[in-house]
């Protein structure tokens, strides 16, 4: 029987038909329809996850970049002004009505340098000298912190003056005059003292004025510890924070301490068992001598100080 005869009913023509189509199925049309369908469905979510990711970052960069410009704002109001000489002379009229008003004495104001950083802003560097006591010095930092401008103390130097209240003060101040800053002809300065409670700004205050500045300062005590015995004392005179310990350095087989006074302008050089004044009354003995450190007896105790320290800085 040949194979015409076999097809020659409907019935088995259909069956070789289903077996052809089932065969170009597998064989063609599947891998025609992952070719052209599955892997462009692949390259399409590809696409839209680097979009996505694109997306994302665009959307953050604008936030920062809003973020950036509001912050740019805000520094800009409270800048210097862009003009020079207006900066200049504003600002150090500013800065002598806080010190005057403080109770400063005999200020004076150094206008220091300009620097320029790129294209960006003007740093104005100024050093304001004069006399006080340590409520106005107080008071003088208070009115400076909660004025709301681009300026900040970069230091603050105090000397004692004999048998006197009040200290000579030297502060340094740098200020900053953006690019995009107004060419105003006045200053104007904010006051935030409303971000600081006025209960807080009186303690903070009262903290300074309380503290005993030429000596070593004193941690309080934690709850519940009880009575403590009192630290020592540093020697209780104005040239303290002013006598250094400047070298130790070995002399014919003997340690040689040096000192130097910077408010007598007094240089000593002493071997362990001599003696030196301070300030013509104190009687300083030294007691021991090593290579990093000298022991030193006044006013009834002992003190360690390190090379290059001042009295005030001997360690417990």
């Amino acid at each position: 029987m040949n194979l015409f005869t076999n097809l020659s009913s409907p019935e088995k023509r259909e069956k070789l038909l289903l077996v052809v189509a089932g065969f170009l199925l597998f064989v063609v049309i599947i891998p025609l329809a992952y070719t052209y369908y599955w892997q462009d469905t692949k390259k399409l979510r590809n696409q839209r996850t680097q979009l996505t990711t694109e997306l994302k970052k665009l959307t953050d960069e604008t936030k920062n970049a809003a973020e950036i410009k509001s912050r740019l704002e805000k520094l800009t109001a409270i800048s210097l002004p862009s003009n020079n000489d207006v900066a200049q002379s504003a600002y150090q009229n500013w800065l002598l009505a806080q010190a005057k008003d403080s109770g400063l004495r005999e200020v004076k104001i150094d206008q220091g340098s300009v620097s320029p950083f790129k294209d960006f802003y003007k740093k104005y560097t100024m050093t304001l000298n004069g006399k006080a006591s340590l409520p106005q010095l107080a008071t003088f930092l208070e009115r400076f912190q909660r004025t709301d401008h681009l300026q900040l103390i970069r230091s603050v130097s105090i000397r004692p003056l004999k048998e006197s209240q009040e200290m000579d003060v030297s502060i340094k101040v740098e200020s900053l005059a953006l690019k995009q800053a107004k060419a105003a002809t006045t200053l104007t300065m904010n006051d935030k003292s409303d971000a600081l409670p006025k209960e807080t700004a009186k303690t903070m205050g009262q903290t300074i004025i309380n503290r005993a500045l030429f000596s070593a300062y004193v941690p309080p005590r934690p709850p519940g510890s009880g009575d403590l015995p009192p630290p020592p004392k540093p020697p209780s005179f104005e040239h303290a924070p002013y006598c250094y310990v400047t070298a130790v350095v070995e002399v014919d087989g003997k340690l040689q301490a040096w000192f130097d006074v910077r408010t007598e302008a007094k240089k000593y050089q002493l071997y362990e068992g001599q003696m030196f004044l301070l300030g013509g009354t104190l009687s300083c003995q030294v007691k021991k001598i090593d290579f990093d450190r000298v022991v030193i007896e006044a006013d009834r105790q002992l003190f360690t100080i390190k090379v290059g320290k001042a009295f005030t800085d001997y360690e417990d």
